[in-house]
C-alpha cells in the first residue's frame, strides 16, 4: 500500500508541470497542485495514526487462557480506514483532473500518467475499496502487482467491532472480483485471534512499514520543496477557496 503510493508520486513529474503552470501563470492549476500536497500530507499523517496504533496493540497484545488481552478499539480503526479511503479518492481526482487540465496544454504529462493510471477507477481504486470496507491491504509491491504481494497471496487485516456472520471462504472468493480463477486470500479479522497476530506481527517485520512512511514522507517534501521554488504564496493560495468548493472540500 505504501509501495502504491510511492510509486504514484515518483511517475508524475511535478516538477516540469509546476514549471509549465508557473510559465502560464495558471493559479487554479497551482492551487490543485497545493491540495495534492495537503491532501498527501493528510495521508501520511493518517498512516502515521494506524501503524502506531496497530503496533502498539501487537506490543501489548497477551494470551490469558483463551483470551486475548490487547488494546484496540476496531470501530475507531475502521473509521480511521473509511477516512483514508476518501483522502486517496480526493487525491486520485485532483491528479486526474490536473492532467485533464494539462492535456491541453502538453500532451507529453498525460500520456505519461495515463500509462499506467488508466482511468478513474484505476491504479488506487482496489485501495479505496479495500479500506472503504474496514480493511487494511498489506501488499508492499509492484503496483501490476497490488493488492496481492509479489507471492501471489491477497492479505488484508479486517476490522469489524462484531465477529462477522458472513461465510469467509464466499466472501473471500468475491473479495478481489470473480475472473475464474482460484486466489489466495488471507482477509484476517481482528476477533480470529491467533491468526490476526500473526499477520500482523509478520507485515511489521517483513515490510518494515515505518521505513516505507518515512521514504514516502520524503518524496512528499521533495514535492513541496518544487511548490516552494516554482510558485509564491500568493500563486499557490489566491485561487484555493474556489478549488476547495469546486471539490466540495472543507476550508
Amino acid at each position: 500500500m505504501l509501495e502504491l503510493l510511492k510509486f504514484v508520486f515518483e511517475k508524475i513529474d511535478f516538477l516540469a508541470i509546476a514549471e509549465v503552470l508557473r510559465k502560464r501563470g495558471n493559479r487554479q492549476s497551482a492551487a490543485r497542485l497545493h491540495l495534492i500536497l495537503v491532501q498527501s500530507y493528510e495521508i501520511i499523517e493518517l498512516y502515521e495514526i494506524l501503524l502506531d496504533e496497530l503496533k502498539a496493540a501487537l506490543d501489548g497484545h497477551e494470551v490469558v487462557g483463551d483470551a486475548h488481552r490487547f488494546h484496540l478499539n476496531p470501530h475507531r480503526i475502521a473509521s480511521l480506514l473509511s477516512r483514508q479511503s476518501s483522502n486517496l479518492a480526493v487525491m486520485d481526482t485532483l491528479i486526474h483532473d490536473l492532467v485533464d487540465e494539462l492535456r491541453i496544454v502538453d500532451n507529453q504529462f498525460a500520456e505519461t500518467y495515463l500509462s499506467f493510471m488508466p482511468s478513474k477507477s484505476g491504479i488506487l481504486f482496489e485501495a479505496e475499496s479495500l479500506l472503504a470496507g474496514g480493511r487494511l491491504p498489506l501488499a508492499e509491491t509492484e503496483p501490476c502487482d497490488f493488492p496481492a504481494s509479489s507471492d501471489g497471496i491477497y492479505r488484508t487485516l479486517w476490522f469489524t467491532e462484531e465477529p462477522p456472520k458472513e461465510d469467509r471462504k464466499d466472501l473471500e472468493k468475491y473479495l478481489y472480483g470473480w475472473n475464474g480463477q482460484e486466489k489466495t486470500v488471507l482477509d484476517v479479522n481482528i476477533h480470529d485471534g491467533d491468526a490476526f497476530f500473526e499477520i500482523m506481527k509478520d507485515y511489521f517485520n517483513a515490510e518494515a512499514p515505518f521505513e516505507k512512511l518515512k521514504e514516502l514522507k520524503k518524496v512528499t517534501d521533495g514535492y513541496r520543496e518544487v511548490l516552494m521554488n516554482c510558485f509564491t504564496l500568493e500563486d499557490l493560495l489566491t485561487d484555493i477557496p474556489k478549488v476547495r468548493r469546486h471539490y466540495g472540500l472543507l476550508p
